[in-house]
Order: C-alpha cells, then structure tokens, then sequence
C-alpha cells in the first residue's frame, strides 16, 4: 500500500466498516460522506459534535468516546484520522498501514493510503472531483461547480436508462443495437423532456424508439 489511491469505489463503502477518529467538525463531514455511501461507522473520540452525539443516539453510527487505542482498527476496511494530535494520526496511519487498512489522515499527504475527493451526488450519480491532494480546497470549489450544472435531471434521467435495461436487451439482442438506442435517448428528445420534468413523456418516448428497433440501424 506504499502508492496512493483514488477513493475506493463508492458502491464498494455499501455495508464496510469505517472507522473515524476524531469527533470535530471535520470527522462530521467524513462520517457524513460514508453515510450517504451505506458504510457501518464508528467513531472514536472522548468528544464529538452535536451532530455526531444525535447520530449515535440513533445508532446510525457507533460512538467510542475515549481516545484511539489500536484495537479500534480491528475489522476496518477504511479509516480517517480526523483529530488536531499530530501523535494521534501518526498512530491510526502505523496501526492501519500494518493491518493494510486503507488510510487517509486528513490534511497530511503523506500519512495517506487513499486520496479522498470532493464528491458532488444527485440520486445515484455520483461524480468525484480531486486535485490528488494538492489543494481540497480548489477541488470542493470544483465540486460547486460542478453541482451547478449537473441538475436533478441526470439522476431522472439514470432512472429511466435503468428500467429500460431488461426491456432493451430482451427487443435488442445485439450490443451495438443497444449501445446506439442508449445514446439517442441521451442524445435525443427523451433527454429533453426529462429536463423539462416530464418523465412519463420521456419514457414513452423511449418504449416508442424502443418498439422501432429496426429504425435504429
């Protein structure tokens, strides 16, 4: 684990133990972005913010509250070191590195296993933004951006492809055939009505293109 990687894939956090140590600010904003990814967290710290305290309340995460012993690990798949301790970090990065854990120590290059960018999420698109480290701050105006012009209507328009698979493969045999039927819809008028927030007109649009396959070679 001596060469950094990119934030493992989001779909694999779905179910995986995480551990976070430190409870400010910075640990919440972690906690939070494993959440939206289905991820079991505990965190470890003898302090933790309002927002921490209502999610273990909850038990929608675990809360430890005393400090990191290295036993906390055990199980972990991912780990942030999120703490103002610089003695601290340093013993979650050797802990995790031994176990082969993947590690981010927050703001701390080179205590780090894994690059974690800034994420912009719209349902079940999802798009990560990162300057590999050099400067999260560019990379979450990134994100902003990025935000403003990937509307609502790209996780609309997931949901249509989505439910559409089954019915393409089964009228559409040919992989070439399919590949092209997707993309005129997303090139095409279904797209535009789903971004003028009219779905059932988009999915009749598509069952109509659908049911004229042989239109599309």
């Amino acid at each position: 684990m001596s060469d950094k990687v990119y934030y493992p894939l989001f779909a694999d956090l779905q179910g995986r133990c995480c551990v976070v140590v430190g409870g400010g600010l910075v640990a919440q904003r972690k906690v939070t972005t494993l959440l939206r990814f289905g991820a079991r967290v505990t965190v470890v710290s003898p302090h933790a913010t309002q927002r921490l305290l209502r999610h273990a309340a909850k038990r929608t995460i675990t809360h430890i509250a005393r400090r990191f012993r290295p036993t906390d690990l055990r199980g972990a798949w991912l780990v942030y070191a999120a703490t103002d301790d610089h003695a601290i970090n340093q013993a979650v990065y050797r802990t995790a590195t031994r176990a082969r854990i993947l590690t981010n120590v927050v703001d701390e290059p080179s205590l780090c296993s894994f690059i974690a960018p800034s994420i912009a999420k719209r349902g079940e698109v999802v798009i990560a933004v990162s300057t590999g480290g050099g400067s999260p701050t560019l990379a979450k105006q990134l994100r902003r951006d990025v935000e403003q012009t990937v509307g609502g209507h790209y996780a609309a328009m997931l949901r249509l492809l989505r439910s559409l698979r089954d019915a393409a493969k089964r009228r559409l045999p040919s992989y070439r055939d399919r590949k092209r039927y997707f993309r005129r819809l997303v090139e095409g008028r279904a797209f535009d009505l789903i971004r003028r927030g009219q779905p059932r007109a988009a999915r009749h649009e598509a069952l109509k293109l659908l049911q004229n396959g042989g239109a599309l070679r």
